[in-house]
């Protein structure tokens, strides 16, 4: 017991250590994440009322439901080359915008046509936050924080999507829909006021040949003049040996870490975490629950996420990315051979119901715990500066395509093959992501962006010493 408290407050004395900037900047960027999981979340409310007000049909629900991701595919594509040529603030400020013009759009929505289009706005903002805010905060965070600053994005999204729940809850008594949608917009305005008062990372100011303006934001964010300087030169020799553009993620010692982004980023949807999140009252139904009980769980589902995602955010950078990441994936094998072997039992009833549910709960905890936040951070760790916003927007595409793959055919591959079948397929997959992780996922805890790019030049320097290939 003693040392379990001595590690933690080992742990919130290394958090302490640094000056409220960093953590005001990190959280002011992390409600791009709260946007996210709001606007993602709010929809499975309001569409109960929506279908009745507009008269949809079940085509065009699920085309309102799935009309954000389209959106966010998009929005992924389009950001990264943007936020490398125009900094992350400024893109992190076009983001909120985008965000309340969808969010007002959507409330005041005349027709089906509209709020179809006003959910794709959503998207693109979307989109563009699941590569802007990681990166910001992994370029303006103190290497032994990075995590858990970076982390703040994940918990972000889970809290906005237990706010939305809580605001369906609250709102459902009046059908009011439009509030619902509209809201939205507040932390919109929030976020964009807040990164106004931000400057822009150090290292992309670094990139653009801005010195004293980088030195400037390092030394509001970091309290040791020997650590500025130091990160000062590595940034500006990483800067020196870099080149920018789409093409450099060709080279030959970047494509290493463009395998492992790509990969992490489509097996964190393939497992099958938004399965879970869209049907988990569907989910829960079957097991034999009734309708009403279904529902409230659902909102457990959303507090289990949030409690998780702090409890990884307190730890990863303690333990690290990588261990992490292969606890909870042996968690979530575990998890789905439950869900699986528990559609097997007949009638589903009594005390199989409760542990077919427990199987979900533990399935959320370890997806929380591990991908749902390894994720954000290692993205943004892995590539180098005048190419990361290149290569995060390929990894999201990915990511986002991956998402709306396993959102459209969840159902149709039960009514096919079965539950059982289905879940035990997503822990095969999740199987081949334990094995992805064990031998290709480099560790990056506590270590500079610049370091982790060395080392990158030095194994492929180093392969090709013995191929004879030429790296640049």
């Amino acid at each position: 017991m003693g040392n379990r408290n001595g590690g933690l407050f080992v742990m919130f004395s290394s958090l302490a250590g640094y000056n409220r900037f960093v953590y005001i900047a990190a959280g002011v960027a992390a409600l791009g994440g709260l946007l996210f999981g709001f606007d993602t979340g709010i929809i499975s409310g309001a569409l109960l009322f929506i279908r009745e007000d507009l008269g949809l049909s079940p085509f065009l629900q699920s085309v309102v439901v799935s009309a954000i991701l389209v959106g966010t595919i998009i929005g992924a594509g389009g950001t990264g080359p943007l936020a490398d040529r125009f900094g992350r603030r400024k893109m992190a400020i076009v983001g909120a915008l985008v965000f309340i013009a969808g969010a007002l759009g959507s409330a005041f929505a005349p027709n089906v046509e509209i709020l179809i289009a006003a959910r794709v706005v959503l998207g693109l903002a979307v989109g563009a936050s699941t590569v802007i805010v990681p990166m910001y905060i992994a370029e303006i965070a103190p290497p032994p924080i990075r995590g858990t600053l970076a982390a703040l994005f994940q918990l972000a999204i889970t809290l906005g999507i237990v706010l939305a729940y809580l605001v369906s809850y609250a709102l459902a008594g009046a059908e009011a829909w439009r509030w619902m949608l509209g809201l939205g917009a507040v932390p919109a305005v929030v976020l964009g006021v807040g990164m106004l008062l931000l400057p822009d990372s150090p290292r992309w100011l670094v990139g653009q040949h801005r010195y004293d303006e980088a030195r400037a934001v390092l030394q509001r964010a970091r309290d040791s003049e020997e650590e500025i300087n130091t990160e000062m030169e590595e940034m500006e020799e990483a800067e020196r040996r870099e080149e920018a553009g789409f093409g450099e993620l060709a080279k030959p010692w970047i494509r290493p870490m463009l395998v492992v982004g790509i990969g992490l980023a489509m097996l964190q949807q393939l497992v099958g975490i938004n399965t879970i999140i869209y049907y988990a009252p569907t989910i829960m139904e079957a097991t034999g629950l009734d309708a009403s009980v279904s529902i409230l769980a659902t909102l457990g589902v959303g507090i289990v996420n949030v409690i998780f995602t702090a409890v990884s955010l307190l730890i990863i950078d303690r333990v690290g990315r990588k261990p992490l990441l292969l606890v909870g994936l042996t968690g979530i094998i575990l998890s789905l051979a439950i869900l699986g072997f528990g559609y097997l039992l007949p009638g589903l009833a009594g005390a199989v119901a409760y542990v077919t549910f427990a199987g979900l709960i533990l399935y959320i905890a370890s997806f929380a715990v591990s991908f749902g936040v390894v994720l954000w951070v290692v993205l943004p760790e892995i590539f180098p500066l005048k190419v990361r916003g290149s290569a995060m927007s390929v990894c999201t595409i990915l990511h986002w395509s991956s998402n709306l793959l396993v959102s459209l055919t969840f159902l149709p591959l039960i009514s096919a093959v079965g539950e059982t079948t289905v879940f035990w397929g997503y822990g095969v997959i999740s199987i081949g992501a334990l094995a992805f992780v064990y031998f290709l996922m480099p560790e990056t805890k506590g270590r500079t962006l610049e370091k982790i790019e060395a080392d990158l030049r030095e194994r492929a320097g180093a392969s090709s010493a013995q191929t004879g290939e030429v790296t640049s």
